[in-house]
């Protein structure tokens, strides 16, 4: 197929896109994104992530372009270090998620921007965890974590912008969905398999990237989105040139313009080489 006329601004998910399985970033996707740079592209970042879980990278990429963090819910400046823009979740549904998540005894988090917050023995902040070795063995400042205190008054008055649920005995995930789909103003994705990316109903990276491209004045026909999971879908659907990672699910795949190698490969580099034809 065509490449666009004139590529305005490369878009990539993190995890399982543009970042190894040992979360580090590929020398070739680096100088990748140089060479776009260079020939006046821009480059952007489309993660499931809260803005807080992204600062090291930001930094080691020297990114100037504002991103996209939370699945869609905030785009972050990282040059003013602002908010240009947010969808943070409806507060009494996010108490009522909260109530059900701990009545039935599931694996449960809260993100803001300010602090990560967890119920007792969480699985998942181990996540959390390693990205604040990785921060701190490069001098970057480690995220907030805490456990929620018994009636989550920690979140009163404060934007939270995902919940997530993990399925730790199988079952979990089917019945918190069927007690989300109950919720009016909350939706859901997934970004891993057995775990529930929950937001605002109308977030989701796709809207996201609309809301992007719109403070950047770009048109999203010279938008190239990458991703391989599945909430990666509605940026790869809303972008103008959709890329698949080799090690995305087939429904990725499917609705994608070209499939490149894998995270492990530097498939973002391959991609931008092969189809985008930069380097």
């Amino acid at each position: 197929m065509d490449l666009p006329e004139e590529l305005r601004l490369i878009v990539c998910d993190m995890d399982g896109t543009l970042l190894k399985g040992d979360k580090s970033i590929p020398e070739k996707n680096r100088q990748a994104m140089i060479q776009a740079r260079e020939r006046g592209i821009d480059f952007s970042v489309c993660t499931g992530r809260i803005q807080t879980m992204t600062e090291f990278y930001l930094k080691d990429l020297e990114l100037k372009t504002p991103v996209i963090t939370a699945n869609g819910a905030l785009i972050w400046d990282p040059v003013s270090r602002e908010t240009l823009w947010d969808m943070p979740m409806e507060e009494d549904e996010v108490f009522q998620i909260l109530h059900f998540a701990k009545a039935y005894g599931l694996d449960y988090c809260a993100l803001t921007m300010e602090m990560s917050y967890f119920c007792e023995n969480n699985i998942r902040r181990q996540k959390f965890e390693l990205y604040n070795q990785i921060a701190k063995r490069h001098g970057f400042p480690p995220m907030e974590l805490m456990e929620f205190d018994t009636e989550f008054a920690c979140l009163r008055g404060k934007k939270v912008y995902k919940v997530l649920i993990y399925e730790v005995e199988d079952g979990q995930e089917q019945f918190a969905r069927k007690y989300l789909d109950t919720l009016k103003e909350t939706g859901y994705t997934s970004s891993e398999d057995r775990l529930l990316d929950i937001a605002h109903r109308l977030v989701n990276k796709g809207y996201g990237l609309v809301k992007l491209a719109e403070l950047l004045e770009i048109p999203l026909s010279g938008v190239c989105a990458m991703g391989d999971y599945e909430n990666d879908i509605p940026m790869l659907q809303a972008a103008g040139y959709a890329v698949a990672m080799g090690n995305a699910s087939d429904k990725v795949k499917e609705v994608a313009d070209f499939v490149t190698k894998t995270n492990e490969e530097s498939g973002v580099a391959w991609a931008m080489e092969h189809f985008l034809r930069i380097g």
